[in-house]
């Protein structure tokens, strides 16, 4: 008999003790844009993705992860040499809340920066510029006077 209280006892005491909290899910984001200028041929382009965004859930959740949130505003390159892309994601959280991250292609930056990029001009809305990139070679008449 006396093993048997003691059974339940502590049976009882596990149940009444007090879970652990659960990891803290991400804030999902509900925009993500990825404005992207620059390259050889010096192009604008913008990716969005929203709630409507078919396969935007991922990139989305990833925005919303505390990895993501802790980023810093800017990542820079040592040597901003050459045509590169550079970046500026702008990130819509509930309640309003913006975040902005700039970077340039080929900077050091943690990994969860370009897993968004990446996602979001593989799945989001793009809207290229309306301005005309400038072309690579000299306008005419630009060298005769």
């Amino acid at each position: 008999m006396r093993r048997m209280t003691t059974l339940v006892a502590l049976c009882t005491t596990g149940a009444l003790a007090p879970t652990p909290p659960a990891a803290a899910d991400p804030i999902l984001a509900t925009t993500i844009v990825v404005e992207r200028a620059g390259g050889f041929a010096g192009t604008q382009d913008s990716f969005v993705v929203d709630r409507t965004t078919a396969g935007g859930q991922r990139p989305r959740r990833m925005a919303g992860s505390p990895e993501f949130r802790r980023l810093r505003g800017s990542y820079q390159p040592a040597n901003p040499c050459c045509d590169r892309y550079s970046y500026r994601v702008t990130v819509t959280y509930r309640g309003g809340i913006h975040k902005t991250i700039s970077t340039v292609q080929g900077a050091t930056a943690p990994r969860i920066l370009w897993k968004v990029i990446a996602e979001v001009e593989r799945v989001g809305t793009r809207t290229p510029s309306t301005a005309r990139p400038r072309p690579p070679w000299p306008a005419a008449g630009a060298g005769e006077r």
